[in-house]
């Protein structure tokens, strides 16, 4: 530390004398010396980011099952469900018949075919929510767990981000018609809408 005190010394006195002439002064510090204050500030930074939830780009359940004398072959069929949820989500399910329907009209034959939609949801930790439930549960006021429309508190929850194709899916089946009554001949149809809601 000496020698820098020292040097310091010179250093000031080279300068005065190059600077006699015009009668000024500098004096230079050495490092850690002088008249220099430090004040320390604390800044707290701070962010938040809200969960995100909804489909992935492309992973939307869309397409169509068909399958002719379903009354004697039944059917099973997955549409592949992928998410884009940053954390916890639920899944609803919602049905406009109910059943497999159909606008014939015939005395004594059943127009209205019973199926069964199961949902199974997997988290990107691997965790999964799987239920099950009869169409009709499905439709306004059919009390399914996972039936009408997504919400905070409505539907199938999944209680971890799930943000990729993970092997979620919705599948729709039924086995052979087994009604005492038969169906009536003609085209049978139901349609599915499912949503996603984020859990807070």
């Amino acid at each position: 530390m000496n020698g820098f005190r020292w040097l310091a010394v010179i250093v000031a006195m080279a300068l005065c004398a190059v600077a006699s002439n015009a009668f000024a002064q500098v004096t230079a510090y050495a490092p850690g010396q002088g008249p220099v204050n430090s004040i320390a500030v604390g800044i707290d930074v701070r962010a938040s980011v809200r969960s995100r939830c909804g489909f992935a780009a492309g992973g939307a359940p869309v397409g169509t099952l068909q399958q002719a004398d379903f009354d004697r072959t039944g059917f099973s069929k997955d549409f592949a469900v992928v998410l884009n949820c940053t954390g916890a989500s639920r899944i609803a399910v919602s049905s406009v018949n109910g059943a497999l329907a159909t606008d014939t009209n015939s005395p004594g034959l059943a127009s209205r075919a019973p199926y069964t939609v199961e949902l199974r949801m997997v988290a990107d930790n691997g965790t999964t929510a799987t239920a099950s439930c009869a169409a009709t549960g499905l439709a306004a006021g059919g009390g399914c767990s996972f039936g009408g429309t997504a919400s905070t508190t409505n539907g199938l929850q999944l209680g971890a981000a799930s943000t990729k194709a993970n092997g979620s899916y919705l599948r729709v089946s039924a086995p052979a018609y087994a009604g005492a009554t038969p169906l009536a001949a003609g085209q049978y149809a139901d349609t599915l809408t499912i949503t996603v809601s984020v859990v807070p």
